[in-house]
């Protein structure tokens, strides 16, 4: 499980370095906060690319469903 930092961003700008290596080495995800409130985050790229591959695939399955689909007003006219 990654472990999630919220970090100012003046923190994190002045502690770059270990911000990156953070999360490169400990899976860490940062989420950077300005005046408190969440803008931004940094994350691992294997994260970044599950976060892709589950896209692709949410969008593959999505795509299947609306093919196999079929509108309610062609079957009810088939049927009465």
């Amino acid at each position: 499980m990654h472990m999630i930092k919220n970090v100012p961003i003046s923190k994190a700008r002045v502690n770059l370095g270990q911000v990156v290596k953070d999360v490169r080495e400990k899976g860490d995800v940062v989420v950077l906060e300005k005046d408190g409130i969440p803008v931004a985050s940094i994350v691992g790229v294997d994260i970044v690319e599950d976060l892709r591959d589950a896209l692709d695939l949410a969008a593959a399955r999505l795509k299947t469903q609306r093919e196999t689909l079929v509108d309610w007003d062609s079957i009810r006219a088939q049927y009465v």
